[in-house]
């Protein structure tokens, strides 16, 4: 246990003095509130008015409709974040790899077990909590924005997904990343990714505007399942507030249409499935990560 604490005070230290690695963690989430600050978000807000049609002398506060948006927004980013900076936290692999640090392990008595739990234990502890602040400044923006906090109890579901979202991603992310050997590759295989994250959670496309075999391929991507989770509990209230005075059909239609339900074909993904498809995942990438480092091709 003190070798794998110590690894994981070593990768802490490592990663946090690399100050443009902490910065391109959070990119991705600065490009999207760009995007929807400019161009986005009054596309969406405009897309919910023609959705609605409410019938006549009811009125619909656009203050409400601001709320659902920026809760599906902002839902979105806490999952795309999860991905992304997990992603930047295993900078420290190949750079290992690179410049052969990594031989050193390997040569050590240390097993090869530990090896996996100190980088993919440092990546859950600095994700968690670079998602956690994430999450609150997301908090503070919905509420400056005139929309409302969550309730205790969604806070903890929310902090409850982020931890299995992070433990997913992680194991994930370390078996792919246990491939790249130069720092220049692992930079453009960032790039990808970043770009890539915001189809694959909604964000950039919704779900709805694409055709049926894209939107079962997006259904089968994890991150999709932490997104979905997400804009389920940040939109309840105003979700409610909005369609409430229109009716359920609407309310379906726009919760398909931008990814707060998910299906393959026709079978809507219920919370345990996406949970258990989590857990799985995670399970499964660490294992072939643990097989990977003890065939000893970290190197």
């Amino acid at each position: 246990m003190n070798v794998i604490f110590a690894l994981v005070k070593r990768n802490l230290k490592v990663f946090l003095r690399n100050r443009t690695a902490v910065f391109f963690s959070f990119l991705s989430i600065i490009i999207i509130i760009g995007l929807y600050a400019l161009f986005l978000g009054e596309v969406q807000v405009d897309n919910i008015k023609n959705l609605m049609n409410p019938p006549a002398g009811i009125t619909i506060i656009d203050k409400d409709i601001a709320w659902l948006v920026n809760s599906w927004i902002m839902a979105g980013l806490i999952s795309v974040n999860t991905v992304t900076t997990t992603l930047g936290t295993y900078g420290i692999i190949v750079t290992d790899i690179e410049y052969k640090k990594n031989n050193d392990f390997l040569s050590s008595p240390i097993k090869r077990y530990q090896i996996v739990l100190g980088y993919i234990i440092s990546s859950w502890i600095l994700t968690f909590v670079l998602s956690v602040l994430g999450f609150f400044m997301v908090e503070f923006y919905i509420v400056m924005q005139g929309g409302e906090m969550l309730s205790f109890i969604e806070i903890i579901q929310t902090l409850l997904i982020i931890t299995l979202s992070v433990i997913s991603f992680s194991a994930i992310l370390f078996y792919i990343t246990s491939f790249i050997k130069t720092s220049n590759a692992f930079g453009t295989f960032s790039s990808i990714v970043g770009t890539l994250i915001g189809f694959l959670a909604g964000i950039y496309v919704p779900p709805g505007a694409l055709p049926n075999f894209a939107k079962t391929i997006i259904s089968l991507f994890p991150v999709s399942y932490s997104a979905s989770m997400l804009r389920r509990i940040f939109t309840d209230k105003p979700i409610n507030n909005v369609f409430g005075q229109a009716n359920s059909i609407a309310t379906n239609k726009y919760q398909e249409a931008w990814g707060i339900k998910l299906f393959i074909g026709d079978t809507e993904l219920g919370w345990m499935f996406m949970i258990i498809s989590l857990i799985i995942i995670g399970f499964v990438f660490y294992g072939l990560s643990v097989i990977r480092i003890t065939r000893n091709k970290l190197s």
